[in-house]
């Protein structure tokens, strides 16, 4: 009975993973999209130019550009998400709450404490 309360638990903790598995995707397919129309902005106005990130990080030229650009768009989205990460922690109460601070409440329930069941 206990394990059966316990896997109960945990598939209640896992509840509406799917979904946020999914709005996860569509974000960092969304800051993709963005990153690749930025690094194409960049490029088309000059800015920064190809032969800079070949010279610079030392690529060999029989890279295809659009595999350095692709780089460039993941260096975007990782930034992108660091600075997300780091606003949820600012604004956020969840993210501005302490590990490890005393509180009456918890969110994972004791599975030794059976003073509450009433089965």
């Amino acid at each position: 009975m206990r394990i059966e309360m316990k896997r109960d638990r945990e598939l209640a903790k896992r509840k509406g993973n799917a979904r946020r598995t999914i709005l996860a995707i569509a974000w960092i397919a969304l800051c993709f999209t963005a990153a690749y129309f930025i690094t194409e902005w960049v490029f088309n106005q000059e800015i920064l130019d190809i032969n800079f990130f070949y010279s610079r990080f030392l690529i060999p030229r029989t890279v295809d550009e659009f595999i350095v650009q692709l780089g460039i768009m993941t260096a975007i989205v990782i930034g992108m998400q660091f600075f997300i990460l780091i606003g949820f922690a600012f604004s956020s109460p969840i993210g501005r709450m302490r590990p490890g601070r005393a509180s009456a409440y918890s969110r994972d329930p004791d599975p030794d404490d059976h003073r509450y069941d009433y089965r």
